[in-house]
């Protein structure tokens, strides 16, 4: 980074400015890694919805993956009404995806200081 000089010739604070940014860099380098790693697990975080009173049951990985959906037997001749809860529990185990990758991105956010990032 260059320096900038007054008209006297002095140093207006150049080495406190390279350490910010070195400093600024670091930890940017340090938050983008942990990002990663927290993208990276999202794969081995599941979530669950059951719906219709546990008629059907979905689960999910927070990497957006549906894993499993049970349903149960007394629903096989209803199908309008298998749909509507299928619709219902894939909408609901969505919701729990998002917030759940909320708040484990905040509490990496938080580790930096940074409120609200997500």
């Amino acid at each position: 980074m260059k320096k900038i000089k007054s008209f006297g010739g002095k140093n207006l604070g150049g080495g406190k400015q390279e350490k910010l940014l070195k400093d600024f860099a670091k930890m940017q380098e340090e938050l983008q890694k942990k990002i990663q790693e927290l993208e990276e697990s999202f794969s081995q975080i599941e979530v669950e919805a059951s719906v219709g009173g546990g008629a059907v049951r979905i689960v999910a990985t927070c990497d957006r993956r549906v894993k499993d959906i049970e349903i149960d037997e007394d629903l096989k001749e209803d199908f309008d009404t298998l749909k509507d809860l299928l619709i219902a529990g894939m909408n609901e185990v969505m919701e729990k995806i998002e917030k759940r990758r909320e708040e484990e991105m905040s509490k990496i956010t938080q580790q930096f200081g940074i409120p609200g990032l997500m």
